[in-house]
């Protein structure tokens, strides 16, 4: 009888790959939200430090942050 030992590792390596996708996606979903905490406190403190009365640079630093963070979520999905 001969012995295979991948074959001894495939459903280890299935579990491995099943886990694969949340850990990217998880780590993908950190990723946004660490970019829109820091431009979120960006735009606040350049907020302040001009002394807008309405928060511009907040806001504006906010819709970067959400275009870039998608732009990135569409390109890492497409590379697979």
């Amino acid at each position: 009888m001969e012995h295979h030992p991948e074959k001894e590792q495939e459903p280890e390596q299935r579990r491995q790959d099943s886990i694969k996708p949340y850990v990217k996606y998880s780590g993908m979903a950190f990723q946004m939200i660490g970019a829109l905490v820091l431009a979120a406190f960006g735009g606040r403190w350049l907020d302040a430090q001009v002394g807008n009365d309405k928060p511009w640079f907040t806001i504006g630093l906010l819709l970067v942050a959400v275009l870039a963070t998608m732009i990135l979520t569409i390109v890492s999905i497409n590379k697979k």
